[in-house]
């Protein structure tokens, strides 16, 4: 039995039907919903996580074997109730292919200028987020282009505070047929947590970002899962999170320096042959449930 956590019913839901079935049971945990009550600043966020965490506690002390998708899960999973020797690392992969289109004629399309400086983000617009930096950032410098491109529960939160920002735009989310040309097409790709958020997930959009082939600018706590990838991958820059001076401080520096700008970029690519492969993934995930039948047969 195998399930993807951050789904509690799912979770829970698999654990038990393992039981009653006298079958392994091997979850995968890619968020954790606790934590992201408990460190996403919503109301009653506490009592959200106590409940989330007792779930989480019961769906993940019975399986077999647990599977983490980055290094930074593991303290929280321990704290849980899990053994350690039954944490496994399960890294997930890019679903990506290269991106394919002209840039030139993407950013065209798009309206971009040529000589314009164009941030994307791409993504879930949620509390956790804290997309309100990129909106600031867009109102201080009328000449940095900002593109939101999403949806989720703060999009029209978002929409509202950047009310005459002319340099700020929320496109829909992009067909998959043309999602990577319109990543590679912007010079820089943000991806922004609020300053509580540490180890609660690891947002999946970093593996189009570094398929794209631009340099990411992480606005996100140093000390996070986030911080650490960015800087693995050798792709991105970290700024401090929430704070749009800086932000913006670093989106210039690297408009005046396109040679680490291309550096930046070209790591990315690099990075998903080496570590992010589907064939890669995939082999992970088969080990861990040949491993966990093992187990349990023993």
């Amino acid at each position: 039995m195998h399930a993807q956590m951050p789904s509690l019913a799912g979770g829970v839901l698999a654990a038990r039907l393992a039981r009653r079935w006298k079958v392994p049971y091997v979850p995968v945990v890619q968020d954790l919903m606790g934590a992201a009550a408990a460190q996403s600043g919503i109301s009653g966020g506490d009592r959200a996580a106590k409940v989330a965490a007792r779930a989480e506690s019961f769906a993940l002390r019975r399986a077999t074997l647990v599977g983490i998708i980055h290094e930074t899960f593991r303290a929280k999973v321990e704290a849980l109730g899990v053994d350690p020797d039954r944490i496994r690392l399960v890294p997930n992969w890019s679903h990506v292919t290269s991106p394919a289109g002209d840039r030139a004629a993407t950013r065209a399309r798009l309206g971009w200028a040529p000589d314009e400086t164009v941030v994307v983000h791409s993504g879930n617009m949620g509390l956790k987020q804290g997309l309100e930096v990129l909106v600031e950032a867009a109102r201080r410098d009328p000449a940095v282009r900002f593109v939101l491109m999403g949806d989720g529960n703060q999009r029209a939160h978002l929409e509202e505070l950047g009310k005459g920002v002319p340099n700020l735009d929320f496109p829909p989310p992009a067909d998959d047929a043309d999602f990577m040309d319109v990543l590679a097409a912007a010079d820089v790709l943000a991806v922004t947590q609020r300053a509580s958020v540490l180890d609660m997930s690891v947002p999946s959009k970093l593996t189009s970002y570094f398929a794209a082939a631009r340099p990411v600018l992480a606005s996100v706590a140093a000390e996070g899962g986030t911080a650490h990838e960015v800087l693995r991958s050798g792709a991105g820059v970290l700024v401090a999170p929430e704070d749009p001076g800086a932000l913006l401080k670093e989106v210039r520096r690297l408009a005046d320096d396109p040679a680490q700008a291309r550096a930046l970029g070209d790591a990315g690519p690099r990075h998903v042959a080496a570590h992010l492969t589907r064939a890669a993934g995939l082999a992970r995930v088969d080990a861990l449930i040949e491993e966990a039948l093992g187990v349990w047969r023993t």
